[in-house]
């Protein structure tokens, strides 16, 4: 879930707004989004985020507007096959789990979640949304209509065993019509009533909210939850999500011009927190880095730049100075300390050069193997938005556990 999306939310239940959450609980194979992706539905059908757009969303969209008049949540289970994803003219297959929740802005509770997980947010502090998910009653079976052709030989098989089974109600959700009021595609969908939680913790600490604690205890919590992904863990007949809410660490970027320009946009874009260090302060001001976290003058020349800062293996620092004699002052900075991931612009020819040269300083070839340059994923670029771009996307493989080519 973006930052965006969770001040939104808040604002929402900060005017005492009823929400739709719909959050991605599962995924297999090749479905559209990864687990804890996240869509947040008002009362007036806009939406906010997403689980994977197309037909999938336009049904999770029918069914939101649903809970929010009944406040019980559900769970769809979309199973696609390749007949079906064809049919729909989706390019995703696989198995995806969507629960389908209420959110009550009256609820002191549940606004006093959201409250400290934007507060965490801004801090730039480790915290998870957690959602207990506990099954109450199958509801049915969401399907198509026999004439549709989406249906498969397993769905048809499907579908004339469950005529004869009074526990299912078999019928379609109609996400539009056509000018005839013929119903549009719609996918097969299992549809469970489930009693759902809502909690969040930090490192040290657990709001356990609504959550259902049955058999959980906050040991194992801290055991199962993960810092860049989703997890789905199941204890005594109820599962429980844990959704990471902000990364930590962020990308500290030395140098302010042109690319570092459009570097700091696009890593607002996606979700990224930075911060902007230049040795001249009229290029390190909030009107050229609006969406900057941090702007940092340092002494002339780079000295002692990362002074102060904070930085771990979760931060990534990006060198795009204005010449090669600060960029070898910043690299040979930057591999003092613990940055997960050390890029600095140039060519090969210009690498080459500055790695010599801090040889002689005494930096060891395993130091040297911690940098990446030329930064960046190798796609043509020569604007500097083009450049912002190919760096934006070797953070984006770095942060999804990816080896980017080189």
């Amino acid at each position: 879930m973006s930052k965006e999306l969770y001040r939104n939310i808040l604002d929402c239940l900060a005017r005492r707004q009823r929400l739709v959450l719909a959050t991605v609980v599962v995924r297999s194979g090749s479905g559209p989004r990864e687990a804890g992706a996240s869509m947040a539905v008002k009362d007036s059908g806009e939406s906010m985020g997403t689980v994977g757009g197309g037909l999938l969303e336009a049904q999770v969209l029918a069914v939101a507007q649903e809970v929010l008049r009944t406040a019980r949540p559900v769970c769809l289970t979309f199973s696609l096959t390749a007949k079906e994803v064809a049919a729909a003219g989706m390019l995703c297959g696989g198995r995806m789990e969507v629960l389908v929740d209420v959110l009550e802005g009256k609820d002191p509770g549940v606004l006093l979640i959201f409250e400290k997980i934007v507060a965490a947010q801004e801090k730039g502090h480790s915290v998870w949304l957690i959602r207990s998910i506990r099954p109450e009653q199958s509801e049915g079976v969401v399907i198509t209509p026999a004439s549709n052709q989406i249906l498969d030989d397993e769905h048809e098989s499907s579908l004339s065993c469950l005529h004869g089974n009074d526990d299912f109600n078999i019928y379609c959700v109609q996400t539009n019509t056509s000018g005839s009021g013929a119903p549009e595609l719609a996918l097969p969908v299992d549809r469970l009533l489930v009693h759902a939680g809502l909690g969040m913790m930090d490192d040290d600490n657990l709001d356990a909210g609504s959550l259902d604690m049955t058999n959980l205890t906050l040991d194992i919590m801290k055991q199962e939850r993960r810092r860049a992904e989703a997890v789905l863990i199941a204890s005594g007949g109820v599962r429980y999500l844990f959704q990471p809410v902000a990364l930590p660490g962020r990308v500290i970027i030395a140098g302010a011009g042109h690319v570092a320009q459009e570097l700091a946009t696009l890593c607002h874009f996606l979700g990224l927190r930075t911060a902007v260090i230049d040795d001249r302060r009229e290029f390190t001001g909030c009107d050229r880095f609006p969406t900057a976290e941090e702007l940092v003058i340092s002494r002339e020349s780079f000295q002692g730049c990362f002074q102060g800062m904070e930085i771990d293996g979760d931060c990534c620092i990006v060198i795009v100075t204005r010449g090669h004699e600060h960029d070898r002052n910043v690299l040979a900075q930057a591999m003092c300390t613990g940055a997960g991931y050390i890029g600095m612009i140039g060519s090969r020819r210009k690498r080459d050069a500055i790695y010599q040269s801090l040889r002689g300083d005494g930096f060891s070839p395993e130091d040297l193997s911690r940098v990446h340059c030329p930064i960046g994923i190798a796609i043509g670029a020569q604007t500097p938005a083009e450049i912002a771009v190919s760096i934006a996307a070797e953070l984006i493989a770095l942060r999804a556990g990816a080896r980017a080519c080189p």
